[in-house]
């Protein structure tokens, strides 16, 4: 996500000064002319969301609580709830969460600065949606798999189970070792083939490091809303094929949170 605005700030007076400095959330940056749905909530008090304009640039923006620093897994959501419901429709570049600037900078320091820059993101991002793929191994059936392909392993595990667990301890660091080894092996090599077979379907693809040993994949698609049928047959495809062995998880379509370039 772009992170040009500022971090989370209060209402404040500024110093001498009656005038106070209202805060807005930004959560991203369209066309002018874009379709905001009405109905779309925002995250602060008065639920509203609106949009600040600059020549052909502007920001989706609404209040924000006054009350409470901003940062819950509801006010992630929130932000999220709104970007990709543009998102589904429309080009929009979403900002970084959380962010929170004062009303009168998202023009002078946001847009107005970067407005071409912006336009061009969009220029890239028309037509386009993410989709971000998650894929964890079925834990018994890969671990049948290892224990099958690995006679050194199969050798170990047999070992351990004729000895007392004391006399074993070192054996079984081995084997969990092993294990590992072989799992993030597997891994590389099934991960790669799943994104060989999705990435046909899509413009752009950005792989991210998986979180836990037993996650295959991590992955966001840039996807023509044009394609998006041939796109969500081809995952449906891969899970049947993949079934029992690799869950998958495809969610979106979201705003192209992975695919805007950084600043």
């Amino acid at each position: 996500m772009s992170d040009m605005v500022s971090e989370t700030q209060t209402e404040q007076p500024v110093e001498g000064e009656e005038e106070l400095v209202t805060p807005v959330y930004v959560y991203g940056l369209v066309r002018v002319g874009t379709q905001i749905p009405d109905d779309l909530p925002g995250l602060g008090p008065s639920g509203r969301v609106s949009v600040i304009e600059h020549g052909d640039i502007a920001a989706i923006v609404s209040d924000i609580p006054l009350d409470r620093p901003l940062g819950t897994r509801n006010d992630l959501l929130a932000h999220e709830a709104v970007v990709d419901t543009v998102a589904a429709n429309e080009a929009v570049v979403p900002m970084r969460f959380p962010a929170v600037t004062a009303e009168e900078a998202v023009v002078e320091e946001l847009l107005a600065p970067n407005e071409e820059h912006f336009l061009a993101v969009l220029d890239d991002l028309e037509g386009r949606v993410q989709y971000t793929l998650k894929g964890r191994y079925v834990e018994d059936a890969v671990l049948g798999e290892v224990l099958q392909r690995n006679t050194e392993i199969r050798a170990l595990q047999d070992k351990i189970s004729e000895l007392p667990e004391d006399a074993s301890y070192y054996d079984r660091v081995r084997l969990g070792e092993l294990v590992v080894k072989v799992l993030e092996q597997q891994r590389e090599e099934d991960g790669a083939q799943i994104l060989d077979r999705l990435e046909p379907f899509a413009v752009s693809v950005v792989a991210n490091e998986p979180g836990q040993p037993e996650d295959v994949v991590n992955a966001a698609f840039l996807v023509q809303r044009d394609r998006l049928r041939e796109f969500d047959d081809a995952v449906e495809n891969l899970g049947q094929d993949l079934d029992g062995r690799i869950r998958l998880r495809l969610l979106g379509p979201l705003a192209p949170y992975d695919f805007v370039p950084p600043e």
